[in-house]
């Protein structure tokens, strides 16, 4: 029994900082702003919370990058109240990290329950324009029926005239239209395709119908079926519980937390390559140090991306390939390195580049600068990296 008590202190123990690592942020509904005017957490994931209005059912949450909100959120995440639990506050979790010293915008809408009429009556207004954009979408001819668009424009333009249509809603599930099926794209192009010779072997003539009302009522009927699949697609959406927007605060260019600038130095010890085969090489070896520039940051790239650098520096010494084959570099006097770096320790990091020499040979002096004694020879180094703490532009 006690076994399974510490066992639990443990694991309890264990998951504080994975609770721990979601910050709480406050939004105040009447002044709109965060944390009373606190810059927002940085690099680390949060919660934004607040009171709900009354009659408020669904609150959603977008976030943008800069002040145009004409562009699609870089993330959103919504709240919705759950049946006897109502608590008058919103929680959203924001599982995007924030880029310190930045500015993001916000926009925060607040949805209330739409009534069965408000539904049928906006099942309505996009059947109705639904309808018309697809009686303006084709001609008759004498044999066949013609859309003056592409079906696959056509699916997409219906599309946008139901996603216009339900910007002001959301369904119980917080989720957007996804488009008309390729069940409808098919109907398209059977309408397009459609030959009205075949008219008289699909439907039934009446009397006195000459051959061209029969085509006519032929078409018209393929179309009905067109518009009834449309409407079928649209309504199993609608046909959901929405909600209608009631209230929006928009935040432009609120501020995140300044970070720290961080610049990596790393000092170590790499071996030059310079001539031979693998039985009898020409080499030397030499401390150095440098800067490095990593391909990513936690917590935006991947490990593997925040691990690898590209880093640059100078060799303390000038190599020394034998008799009379001394090797400097330019301007420094000293040789100059470009690598690839990879830290596959805390502080340890693998580097593997190439390094700028000079034949030292007729003098070395900084103003001596001669592209025809230059070369390059491959390198590679073990080296210490320590990251030093810029207090820049704070």
């Amino acid at each position: 029994m006690k076994l399974k008590f510490y066992l639990l202190a443990v694991f309890l123990i264990s998951s504080l900082p994975l609770a721990a690592q979601y910050k709480t942020v406050m939004f105040n509904y009447e002044r709109a702003y965060f944390n009373d005017g606190q810059p927002l957490p940085a690099e680390s994931k949060f919660i934004i919370t607040g009171d709900v209005p009354p009659n408020i059912d669904m609150v959603g949450v977008k976030m943008y990058s800069s002040a145009n909100t004409d562009d699609k959120p870089i993330y959103q995440n919504g709240w919705t109240e759950q049946p006897m639990s109502r608590r008058n506050i919103f929680t959203v979790p924001i599982n995007q990290p924030l880029r310190g010293n930045g500015e993001y915008t916000f926009v925060l809408n607040y949805y209330s329950k739409a009534s069965a009429r408000q539904q049928q009556q906006l099942l309505q207004q996009l059947n109705a324009a639904l309808w018309a954009y697809i009686d303006q979408s084709y001609e008759v001819n004498r044999s066949s029926i013609t859309l003056r668009k592409h079906p696959k424009t056509m699916r997409s333009d219906m599309n946008a005239i139901v996603e216009q249509g339900l910007s002001l809603y959301r369904n119980q599930i917080n989720t957007d239209f996804m488009g008309f099926s390729d069940i409808v794209l098919e109907k398209l192009d059977q309408v397009e395709d459609l030959r009205l010779s075949k008219a008289r072997f699909n439907v039934f003539s009446r009397e006195k119908e000459d051959t061209k009302t029969l085509k006519l009522r032929y078409a018209q009927e393929q179309l009905e079926a067109l518009k009834t699949m449309v409407s079928q697609e649209v309504g199993q959406y609608v046909g959901r519980q929405l909600y209608a927007l009631t209230d929006t605060k928009k935040i432009t260019d609120y501020a995140t937390k300044k970070t720290k600038n961080v610049i990596a130095i790393n000092a170590g010890y790499g071996g030059v390559y310079y001539s031979g085969n693998v039985d009898n090489f020409s080499s030397d070896t030499a401390p150095y140090v440098g800067i490095s520039i990593p391909f990513g940051k936690a917590p935006f790239s991947s490990t593997f991306w925040e691990r690898t650098s590209i880093s640059t520096g100078v060799f303390l010494q000038n190599f020394k390939f034998g008799d009379n084959a001394e090797a400097t570099g330019p301007l420094v006097q000293r040789p100059i390195f470009l690598a690839l770096g990879y830290r596959a320790l805390p502080f340890i990091r693998l580097n593997a580049g190439a390094t700028l020499l000079q034949n030292a040979q007729g003098g070395n002096s900084i103003s001596d600068l001669n592209f025809d004694r230059m070369y390059v020879r491959p390198f590679v180094g073990l080296s210490i990296e320590v990251n030093l703490w810029l207090n820049l532009n704070r």
